[in-house]
């Protein structure tokens, strides 16, 4: 992710916080749900344990993701596309992205084997994006 993005993210993101994410359904209209987010450096991560968004995805993979801050009209919107992953890798990233929201304790009761079938880690490859109303720190 550049750098830009990755200030602005760290400005506006609780790692505590929901995003809502948005993928392409079956009729090609939105479908949006509200989503945790992580921030990583191959892009921004998402816990997926629905089905549908899985579907949307494996179909068609663009999605789209807006972050604001609470009360403010700040946000970020970014649009790219998405890998669903279950590999070793994404389960250390799934691991990490837990362990920032809710600490260790939390982690432990919460430790998953990704698989499609139950709950996948989702990792949005930013295309492009908008930033409004942030101090650009970059």
């Amino acid at each position: 992710m550049d750098e830009e993005l990755k200030n602005a993210l760290k400005q506006i993101h609780n790692p505590l916080d929901w995003v809502h994410f948005s993928s392409i359904g079956p009729d090609g209209g939105p479908h949006v749900t509200p989503l945790m987010m992580g921030i990583h450096e191959q892009g921004l991560l998402f816990s997926f344990t629905g089905k549908q968004k899985k579907r949307n995805l494996e179909r068609d993979p663009r999605a789209c993701v807006s972050i604001c801050k609470a009360i403010e009209m700040d946000h970020i919107i970014v649009w790219g596309t998405v890998d669903i992953r279950h590999d070793e890798e994404a389960h250390d990233m799934w691991n990490e992205m837990i362990l920032l929201a809710f600490g260790e304790e939390r982690l432990q009761t919460m430790k998953r084997v990704l698989s499609i079938d139950k709950t996948s880690l989702g990792v949005l490859k930013p295309s492009h994006y908008r930033i409004y109303g942030l101090e650009q720190s970059s």
